[in-house]
C-alpha cells in the first residue's frame, strides 16, 4: 500500500459529510489536503476541524467551467483526486410524468461537474496518481418510484469510471458507491432512516461518512486497484 504521506489529494465537495470525512482522513496521514467546494465560509468553518498544516480551502463551483480552470489551475501538481460533491438529489426525484426541465437539469449536474474538474485535473496527475468518483447504489438499485433519472446519473459515473481508467492509464480511477449515509441530505428524516438501518440493513448499523472515507483511502493507496467499484452500503444492494 502506498502512503499519503506528504501526497497532494484535492477533494471537491470538502465542505461537509463524506468529503469532509475524507479530507480528515487525508490529512491524519500526512497528507497536502486541498479542500474544495462551492461556500468560502463553509469550507473555512470546515477546514477547522482538520488537523493538519498543509491544508487549503478554496472555493469553486464545479457546474462553473471556467472557475474550476482557474482553481485546478493554481494547483500544478496533484497526487489524489477526490470527487464527492452532491447537491441535495432527492430535491430532484419525481415520477417520470411529472419531471421538470429543472429537476432533470440538476439530475445530471454531478456528471456535468465531475466532467469539468477531471478535465482540469488530469493533466496534473502524475502517473502514480489516482481518481476516486463517488456515487450512490441507486446506480444499481434503484428506489421504486420517482429516481428514473437520478439513478441513471448514477449509474453514469460506474462507466464514466471505467472509462476514464482505460483512457487515463496508468493513472487508477476507481468509483466509490455508497449507500445510505448519515450526511445532510438526510437531515430532515434521520431518525427515522437510522431506525430502517439498524433494522434492515446486513450490518445493523447506520452508514457514517468515515465508513466512506476508509474506502477512498484504499482506491487512493492501493497500487493495484483500478477500474472497480468498490460498494460500501452495508448489504442493501444485497437485499
Amino acid at each position: 500500500m502506498n502512503s499519503l504521506a506528504n501526497k497532494i489529494v484535492a477533494i471537491v465537495g470538502a465542505s461537509s459529510g463524506i468529503g469532509l470525512a475524507t479530507a480528515r482522513l487525508a490529512a491524519g496521514r500526512g497528507a497536502q489536503v486541498v479542500m474544495l467546494s462551492r461556500s468560502q465560509a463553509k469550507l473555512d468553518t470546515a477546514a477547522e476541524s482538520v488537523n493538519g498544516s498543509n491544508t487549503r480551502a478554496l472555493a469553486m463551483d464545479m457546474l462553473d467551467a471556467s472557475a474550476v480552470d482557474k482553481v485546478i489551475g493554481s494547483i500544478p501538481t496533484l497526487d489524489h483526486l477526490v470527487l464527492t460533491a452532491v447537491a441535495d438529489e432527492l430535491a430532484s426525484r419525481a415520477p417520470i410524468a411529472q419531471l421538470t426541465n429543472e429537476q432533470f437539469e440538476r439530475s445530471v449536474d454531478k456528471l456535468r461537474g465531475f466532467v469539468n474538474v477531471i478535465r482540469a485535473a488530469a493533466p496534473r496527475l502524475g502517473k502514480s496518481g489516482s481518481i476516486t468518483l463517488m456515487t450512490g447504489a441507486s446506480a444499481i438499485k434503484p428506489p421504486r418510484e420517482g429516481f428514473t433519472v437520478l439513478a441513471a446519473a448514477s449509474g453514469s459515473i460506474l462507466s464514466f469510471g471505467k472509462a476514464l481508467a482505460l483512457e487515463l492509464a496508468p493513472i487508477r480511477v476507481n468509483v466509490v458507491m455508497a449507500g445510505v449515509v448519515d450526511t445532510a441530505i438526510h437531515a430532515d428524516n434521520r431518525d427515522e432512516i437510522k431506525t430502517w438501518a439498524e433494522q434492515s440493513l446486513l450490518v445493523q448499523r447506520f452508514g457514517q461518512p468515515e465508513d466512506i472515507a476508509s474506502a477512498i483511502e484504499l482506491s487512493m493507496t492501493n497500487p493495484y486497484l483500478t477500474a472497480s467499484t468498490l460498494t460500501i452500503d452495508g448489504g442493501f444492494v444485497a437485499l
